[in-house]
């Protein structure tokens, strides 16, 4: 296997060294990662505490690029990036928004919600990104979760999203909040003996709360909005807990994560997603979901 280094880039990110090649990185993803009855496919099946947590982060999702949102568009066109298994995307369907996606494999979404398979374009982002361009589409909303810690170049891809976006287009970007102060924090007092999120070729790219700001300013971002997920790290800070240092510890500290968080948004959307932007002011959270439109040209 090959060995990766860490670097960091001008914003502050931490990127994998030496990055592999295009060809190198869909071979990856079309061998090993989508494919049925591998380890790192998507869950074959979901409990109803599991397909209750999904939704509710859609629901989120789509509270917050509303919120965000200044357009009085009535047809308001929805694109995802990276749709997966299809839970964002059939939030925006079922909220009567004209909707696209684009994914690398059909593999999740056709088992999930397969009735969304004819409103989802397969393969390379970029050639997918370059023809709707082309084809003059232009979107209301675009979502990335979880998308461009994968990419090669997530600058490159966030340009190109400018120019298919409507004058008061809004992006929302979901990445993993990696190097934060709850991970370095636990390494430092010694709960854990290894940077367990440094996963390359899965992640090549690694953001958190903080740098993520001088990303999006460098690739000429405004950000409007942020908000995370639940710190689920809170777990590593108790022994029997710590399931980096316990592995059997993940699937209970995952449906604790869960029933917590159905637990929290009880009380209605509004408040959820004030608790969600109070955990990036503290910089915790598991991921972090930062709204963005174009910086406006200077003339």
């Amino acid at each position: 296997m090959r060995e990766f280094k860490k670097e960091e880039t001008p914003y502050g990110a931490i990127v994998a060294s030496p990055m592999p090649d295009e060809d190198d990185l869909a071979a990856f993803y079309a061998d090993i990662y989508y494919q049925e009855n591998t380890a790192e496919s998507y869950l074959h099946s979901y409990s109803d505490e599991e397909l209750a947590h999904r939704r509710l982060r859609a629901d989120l999702m789509l509270y917050a690029v509303e919120k965000a949102s200044p357009s009085k568009d009535k047809k308001r066109s929805f694109l995802e990036i990276g749709c997966g298994e299809g839970f964002v995307l059939k939030a925006a369907y079922e909220k009567g928004y004209s909707i696209t996606g684009v994914d690398f494999s059909e593999f999740g979404l056709r088992k999930v919600h397969p009735e969304l398979v004819n409103k989802v374009e397969f393969g390379d982002a970029y050639k997918i990104l370059n023809k709707l361009f082309v084809k003059k589409n232009r979107f209301t909303f675009c979502v990335l979760q979880n998308v461009i810690e994968h990419v090669i170049e997530p600058a490159t891809l966030m340009h190109k999203i400018k120019a298919i976006l409507k004058p008061e287009g809004i992006v929302a970007v979901t990445v993993p909040n990696d190097y934060s102060r709850l991970q370095k924090k636990v390494i430092e007092i010694g709960l854990v003996d290894k940077e367990f999120w440094f996963l390359p070729p899965q992640h090549l790219h690694y953001f958190n709360v903080d740098n993520f700001k001088a990303f999006a300013e460098y690739c000429e971002y405004e950000i409007l909005d942020e908000y995370a997920d639940f710190p689920i790290d809170f777990f590593l800070f108790h022994p029997s807990s710590n399931y980096v240092m316990k592995p059997e510890q993940g699937k209970p500290a995952h449906i604790a994560r869960l029933n917590l968080d159905l637990l929290l948004a009880e009380r209605g959307m509004g408040s959820y997603h004030r608790l969600c932007q109070a955990l990036t002011d503290c910089g915790v959270g598991r991921n972090v979901t930062v709204l963005m439109r174009p910086m406006a040209s200077k003339k």
